[in-house]
């Protein structure tokens, strides 16, 4: 990129000069990509005093708008955001990124929740991450203008049957927006044609065309226009010769010209007091923002750590379950393989609790006992085997008992 491809920008650009570019149109993709690329060259290749972010639109994308507000908010060179024609949905969010934020006096700007899908199309994930929007964007008009949560959920919310809430330049002082200050003033004229021109509209779209056409037709970002910083720097530096109302007050007051001096001395030193105020203000707003934000970061790691936690305690009583189980079965075989007498299973079991590799090893090195009567009741020839010996033995009593008392009973002679 380089300064004749720019698109956006207004006007000449150079260094340690205030420099202006528009966001016109909607929020979209394109649109939010190109301007961050202009915004980028301007900040970190012409190095501008100031940039200006002349203002022109009717919202959009919440996702791609916040990209651009990042640009703006973070930028190292000072900024100011001007609502040129309306500031409407996230537009309005562009517009409080810059460290001052400034309307025509003939301006519109329009703050509301973000928009949500039709019921039948919003699954949990979505409701969830309109919440997430929706809150989002209160923190930063909270936080920018130092506004009260309710305040800003009034204004987001709008009243009955309304989508938000619309204000032009003093309805928007009114309403501790901005300061009566950060107006820009234009022919009374124009102005009133503007909101006679304005009050019969509607439709947001329609409004930003109308701004559109009167910020072409007079020529309202030409840039002439000193910045608000320049503006207070000339005033606290001011050292000219008293205008003709100044002086006639200060003569009807008994001032001596060194009290006139004195007086216009500590003028300039508020008028830079508060400059720094309010840089003190929003470096102040912009670190509570951080804060919050590290604050919900801290909380979900706390929700993480929890379930963490009882994920472990549940792993843990499983292994324990089963290495109590694993320990009863090695045991068990032991006792049943004859290795080990059942009045020693409570001690084995400690020791294995305690150490159970030396315990399966030991038991291993035991031998398991034989049972000699088990394996003859089981093998067939032993079992025939004792049998043909018992039989044999009954036969060589009865041919004794024939002997001594013969078949029919009769005793006889033992040989």
């Amino acid at each position: 990129m380089d300064i004749n491809t720019l698109q956006y920008v207004v006007g000449e650009v150079k260094a340690d000069a205030p420099a202006t570019i528009r966001f016109f149109g909607s929020v979209t993709e394109e649109n939010t990509s190109r301007f961050n690329d202009e915004f980028d060259f301007l900040e970190n290749v012409i190095r501008p005093s100031c940039i200006r972010v002349l203002i022109n639109s009717e919202g959009g994308s919440v996702l791609y708008g916040m990209s651009t507000y990042s640009t703006i908010a973070n930028s190292k060179v000072d900024t100011e955001c001007v609502i040129e024609g309306v500031a409407a949905s996230m537009a309005s969010i562009i517009w409080a990124a810059g460290k001052r934020s400034l309307m025509r006096d003939y301006a519109i700007l329009m703050i509301h929740n973000p928009m949500m899908p039709s019921s039948e199309d919003m699954d949990v994930d979505t409701k969830e991450m309109v919440k997430a929007f929706t809150k989002q964007i209160e923190t930063i008009y909270r936080k920018r203008f130092g506004l009260k949560a309710e305040h800003v959920r009034a204004i987001m919310d709008g009243e009955a049957g309304r989508d938000g809430t619309y204000f032009d330049a003093q309805a928007a002082v009114k309403a501790g927006i901005i300061p009566a200050e950060n107006i820009i003033h234009t022919s009374k004229q124009l102005c009133e044609k503007v909101h006679s021109e304005v009050a019969s509209m509607t439709d947001t779209t329609a409004i930003q065309e109308l701004m559109s056409r009167v910020s072409a037709e007079n020529k309202l970002f030409e840039n002439n226009i000193p910045t608000l910083k320049q503006t207070v720097n000339d005033m606290a530096n001011e050292n000219k010769t008293q205008g003709f109302e100044f002086g006639a007050i200060a003569a009807s007051l008994g001032m001596k010209d060194s009290d006139v001096k004195d007086v216009m001395a500590r003028i300039s030193e508020l008028a830079t007091i508060e400059s720094k105020y309010k840089e003190s203000e929003k470096s102040l707003s912009d670190a509570q923002t951080i804060i919050a934000g590290k604050e919900a970061t801290i909380q979900n790691l706390q929700k993480e750590l929890s379930e963490a936690t009882s994920k472990l305690s549940t792993y843990e009583k499983k292994e324990k379950e089963e290495m109590a189980t694993r320990i009863e079965t090695l045991v068990e075989d032991a006792i049943n393989a004859g290795k080990i007498d059942r009045e020693a299973k409570a001690e084995w079991v400690k020791m294995a609790e305690a150490n159970l590799s030396l315990a399966e090893s030991t038991l291993a090195s035991i031998p398991a006992r034989e049972k000699i009567s088990e394996e003859i009741a089981k093998d067939p020839e032993n079992v025939q085997a004792a049998a043909t010996a018992a039989k044999t033995a009954e036969e060589m009593m009865a041919e004794k008992v024939n002997e001594v008392v013969g078949a029919d009973f009769k005793f006889g002679k033992l040989k």
